[in-house]
């Protein structure tokens, strides 16, 4: 049973990493990939993905097999555990410890220390710390450290409910909100993402892991209509899309309780709310989202203001909008 664990486990991982790896080396690929025009060859994020569903069978076949092990371990360590006995006063030996006369003979200088785990471990604590300090103090005390952009403003009440629906749901799992300085990206994305657009962001949610496309400049992309038929049924806007849908988003309630303790919190963090500003942050939140709702409304999508949906939809439109670029003066 040993060895047939171990050989269900050992394909699993091969299953596994070896689809991962072609698919990665093949999207990858895909992504740089320009025709003789000099464009994209695949625009469209979504034929990356449709191009490795193959291989995305495969790594679940190898998750499946290794998972078959693991139970089949359980069982096999139940079974020979019951199988024996247990002695309480087995008898137990081990060799004499030879001590060492010179602890700072040649290549044996460090053994005192490491025969005291206590001090050893303060030792490594105060190492650490040390190199620690050494890296965050400048950038704490330098404030030209800390990148900053003149238009990047700090989320409004409504988005920062949104942000937090998004960072619930993680779709920062699956997409990433940092455009990479390369052709490829700036092609398929627009600018590349600057330092400075993220000083208010408390958590970071650059990611590395695209399932889906990145994120940084969906903003003002599509409409608000868009986002909302594409949470509800993500397939409607993106065939053969891998996502999930979002019903709950349409049909929960935004929990507006927290929007004062979130931007009290925010505050004491550096973010440049004003004082007092938590006191009217839900009526600003409220006009927010009755424009959302009220544009949803005229393009036939019976949406209610105070839904998750909206807030998460604010919160996209915001994406990579603080900067506006010139596309020639880009290009120049």
């Amino acid at each position: 049973m040993a060895n047939v664990h171990f050989w269900i486990g050992f394909l699993g991982i091969v299953f596994y990493a070896l689809s991962m790896w072609f698919s990665g080396i093949t999207q990858s690929l895909m992504w740089k990939q320009f025709n003789d025009l000099g464009t994209l060859q695949y625009p469209n994020f979504l034929e990356t993905v449709l191009q490795i569903v193959p291989m995305y069978i495969i790594r679940a076949t190898g998750g499946t097999l290794y998972l078959t092990g693991v139970v089949l371990m359980i069982y096999n360590l139940i079974k020979t555990i019951k199988q024996g006995s247990f002695l309480a006063e087995e008898t137990a030996e081990a060799p004499a410890l030879h001590p060492f006369k010179d602890p700072f003979k040649k290549g044996m200088r460090h053994r005192w220390l490491e025969g005291k785990p206590v001090y050893f471990t303060v030792a490594a604590l105060v190492v650490i710390l040390i190199g620690g300090i050494v890296e965050f103090v400048p950038t704490f005390l330098v404030k030209s450290n800390i990148p900053t952009i003149a238009s990047v403003k700090p989320y409004t009440p409504l988005e920062l409910q949104g942000r937090d629906i998004y960072i619930r749901e993680a779709c920062n799992s699956c997409h990433s909100q940092l455009v990479r300085p390369f052709r490829s990206e700036t092609e398929r994305y627009g600018e590349y993402s600057k330092a400075g657009e993220y000083v208010y962001d408390h958590p970071f949610l650059w990611g590395s892991k695209r399932t889906g496309p990145d994120l940084h400049r969906v903003g003002g992309k599509y409409p608000n209509s868009w986002h909302y038929l594409h949470m509800e049924n993500p397939r409607s806007m993106s065939p053969g899309s891998l996502m999930p849908p979002y019903p709950w988003l349409l049909e929960n309630d935004l929990n507006t309780s927290t929007t004062a303790a979130k931007i009290k919190a925010l505050r004491k963090i550096g973010v440049p709310y004003p004082e007092g500003y938590e006191n009217i942050a839900n009526d600003e939140l409220v006009k927010q989202a009755d424009a959302i709702a009220l544009d949803l409304q005229k393009n036939g999508i019976p949406a209610e203001p105070q839904k998750e949906i909206i807030a998460l939809i604010a919160y996209l439109q915001r994406l990579g909008t603080d900067i506006k670029v010139n596309k020639q003066t880009a290009q120049k």
